[in-house]
């Protein structure tokens, strides 16, 4: 019990410190906040899932981004609740087309459908490919959480 508890405290203090980044250094690296919207499956886990998040550049043309965002998966053993502080790096940086990879600290919340619910910290890695231009841009990405429940996620979505 005492160690379930300390999980949660973790993981509230892990989601607290990735909300206080976004608030109050985002407004200084950018003058600009793109929002996203996303949907994606888990094969691992038999879930789709579907999400959003934001976009903001980290210092003018640097290739650096933060990308904080969050993912409800419903599958057929259990559900879960993805929260990400993910960071990645343009490899292809203005071009009409981006090609990405980062990572990020993770917080996954799972409730199981038979047995207990629990709350896991983790890793991401991720890499991608989508559009840099234009009033609607749609992108992929495939993310890899490595927990003590490491999962792969594929997702895509557009960026507005």
């Amino acid at each position: 019990m005492r160690k379930h508890m300390l999980r949660r405290t973790k993981a509230a203090t892990l989601a607290s410190l990735l909300v206080a980044i976004a608030l109050v250094a985002s407004p200084r690296w950018t003058s600009a906040m793109d929002a996203e919207v996303r949907a994606g499956l888990s094969p691992d886990d038999d879930a789709v899932s579907i999400g959003g998040g934001v976009l903001t550049d980290v210092g003018e043309n640097s290739g650096w981004y933060f990308n904080p965002n969050i993912e409800l998966a419903f599958g057929d053993r259990r559900d879960f609740v993805a929260m990400s502080g993910d960071f990645h790096y343009d490899l292809r940086n203005h071009q009409r087309t981006a090609v990405w990879v980062g990572g990020g600290p993770a917080i996954l919340m799972t409730n199981r459908q038979f047995g207990r619910d629990d709350t896991d910290l983790g890793l991401n890695v991720l890499t991608g490919i989508g559009a840099t231009s234009g009033e609607v841009r749609p992108f992929a990405q495939l993310k890899g959480t490595m927990s003590d429940e490491s999962r792969i996620a594929i997702a895509g979505g557009v960026r507005f």
